[in-house]
């Protein structure tokens, strides 16, 4: 698809995310009904406060572990991604020396690489083929001189020394906490929030309720965000692939589902891709971007393909 690029001053693209935690602002208005309409209980039998106590203690301890764990994980994503990004750059870089052939060959499997990673990250097993594809072509290097030669020796060691470092994102990626300790963690979350709505009796445990229950649902949906890497260190990486997008000379490309996440410049063309939800294929498409058409374009061609 093409257009002709119009005279106007760039702008930014105003985008929102949305996370799973903004959902709390519901459960508390929730929480407030459920406040004001459902029956006081006055249990003698049961130390409320002492299980409160000893419950919150608890949960509070799984929940630090919780957290540890998704923060350790994150930031070895972004160690990760940053090392393979320098890696990617260096192969590129090194190509140059090797002949224009083998350079374009890169070239375009850094790009495919980049798409399939940005596109899939969760599952970045799927850019293992590129990698081998890459030493495939290892016999369109030319090293008629000697600095092809230690160009050459150079980009071995770095495709060797970016190996490890992709094995650990495929594993940084598939891992989720633990269904024992999630277990757990919304075991104790539940059993907090029911002992305080049974705690409830006046002005004070009738707020600590709702602002103590709306807290938990916010623990609860916040780790779900950070486990799904849905916070962080997907944007992290978006950064990077608009990095490599920008080295090779390509245009940037974005799924579908990640335009919203990312600052798009007017007049400037992006390719995105859409997902046929029938077959699951997905098409790339060129387009450039105008505030007032953007978005009428790309849900014009989703429901296209919807009809295929």
């Amino acid at each position: 698809m093409h257009e002709e690029k119009e005279e106007t001053k760039p702008k930014l693209r105003s985008s929102v995310n949305f996370y799973l935690y903004y959902w709390t602002i519901l459960a508390f208005f929730i929480l407030v009904f459920i406040n004001n309409y459902a029956e006081t209980y006055d249990i003698k039998t049961v130390d409320l406060n002492l299980m409160i106590s000893i419950v919150t203690f608890l949960f509070g301890f799984f929940v630090t572990v919780t957290f540890s764990m998704l923060l350790t994980k994150i930031s070895s994503l972004k160690e990760a991604i940053a090392v393979e990004t320098g890696r990617l750059v260096s192969i590129l870089q090194l190509s140059k020396n090797l002949g224009a052939k083998f350079y374009e060959s890169i070239r375009s499997h850094i790009d495919d690489y980049t798409i399939k990673t940005l596109k899939d990250y969760k599952s970045y097993q799927v850019g293992r083929n590129v990698l081998y594809a890459i030493y495939d072509d290892i016999p369109l290097m030319e090293m008629k001189t000697e600095n092809q030669k230690a160009s050459a020796n150079s980009l071995l060691y770095i495709l060797g020394e970016w190996e490890p470092t992709r094995e650990k994102l495929e594993y940084l990626t598939s891992r989720h906490v633990e269904f024992p300790l999630k277990l757990a963690n919304y075991l104790l979350g539940t059993i907090l929030i029911i002992l305080l709505f049974l705690n409830r009796g006046d002005t004070f445990t009738n707020a600590l309720f709702i602002v103590l229950a709306a807290t938990v649902i916010f623990i609860f949906l916040i780790l779900e965000d950070f486990d799904a890497l849905r916070i962080g260190d997907y944007t992290y990486n978006i950064s990077n692939s608009e990095q490599l997008f920008d080295l090779i000379g390509t245009e940037r490309y974005y799924p579908e589902d990640l335009v919203n996440r990312v600052k798009l410049i007017e007049g400037r063309t992006y390719r995105i891709g859409v997902v046929n939800r029938k077959t699951n294929e997905e098409r790339i498409y060129s387009i450039k971007y105008t505030p007032a058409s953007f978005g009428t374009r790309l849900a014009n061609i989703t429901r296209a393909l919807g009809k295929k």
